[in-house]
């Protein structure tokens, strides 16, 4: 005789029960209520409030407003599925926006993306000079020296920061900074100014422009940098490259937002 099923869900794994819950209240952006999730899984009230509690608890659902008894999928969750999303699809979509930033600057642009505590290029599109070589993709860009890492770096935790930053650090050339409380008050200034720079600090007579790439409520992996000499990126059009990467970060933002919310809805 088959199991009922009451005896099935007393049987089943606690972990069985928790990814169950987190399959039904997926498939209700507005929120759904424990008692409904319980007479969904044949659970007793009490039970499934509880299991929605723990998973509460840990930020992978949460409430649907201030005001409700229900729960969506949490802010967590979703940075999961962020973090683990593969860059491949974002290259090929970013590509067409870096091309078109190389051709209005004149410079070699690339996507830097964070990666536990390192950041690393990603793509990139580059005059036939020099600075290819400069920029390969795979290339680690030093947290502390380069535009792209900083303009990461300036907006994720405050704990995060000071483990990668608070330790001794290289220094390259004469400009790099390597001082703590110094880069912590750079990095304030990019966040206030959504732009971070380079100027000489990793590698003599070359300088960059980053801005990040973000989305609303997920941590800030990519982004977005013009690089090549100072003279080219510093002493002519400063303003104008500034304008630039800042504009075509925030259109990468957009697509990745769009492709991100599609992620999410496949994924779950």
């Amino acid at each position: 005789m088959a199991k009922s099923t009451t005896t099935k869900a007393a049987t089943e794994k606690p972990l069985e029960r928790y990814v169950r819950i987190l399959e039904i209240v997926a498939g209700f952006p507005d929120g759904i209520s424990g008692t409904a999730v319980g007479e969904m899984l044949d659970l007793p009230k009490a039970s499934a409030y509880r299991l929605m509690k723990s998973l509460a608890d840990v930020e992978l659902i949460e409430p649907s407003g201030p005001k409700t008894a229900n729960f969506k999928l949490g802010r967590r969750l979703e940075r999961l599925l962020f973090s683990g999303a593969s860059d491949e699809w974002f290259k090929a979509v970013a590509r067409p926006t870096l091309q078109e930033l190389s051709e209005k600057t004149g410079q070699a642009c690339f996507i830097a993306r964070l990666a536990g505590d390192s950041v690393r290029s990603v793509d990139m599109v580059a005059p036939d000079n020099l600075v290819r070589a400069y920029i390969v993709p795979g290339h680690e860009i030093p947290a502390h020296a380069g535009a792209s890492a900083k303009a990461i770096l300036a907006f994720q935790d405050p704990n995060f920061i000071a483990s990668v930053l608070d330790k001794p650090l290289k220094r390259f050339t004469a400009a790099t900074k390597v001082d703590f409380d110094v880069l912590v008050e750079e990095l304030q200034l990019v966040r206030k100014t959504g732009v971070a720079y380079c100027i000489g600090e990793d590698v003599d007579g070359f300088a960059a422009i980053a801005a990040p790439i973000r989305i609303d409520g997920q941590r800030t992996q990519h982004s977005l940098c013009v690089t090549g000499t100072i003279q080219g990126i510093i002493d002519t059009n400063r303003e104008l490259n500034v304008a630039l990467v800042k504009r075509m970060a925030e259109k990468l933002s957009k697509i990745l937002e769009k492709q991100f919310q599609q992620t999410l809805k496949i994924a779950v």
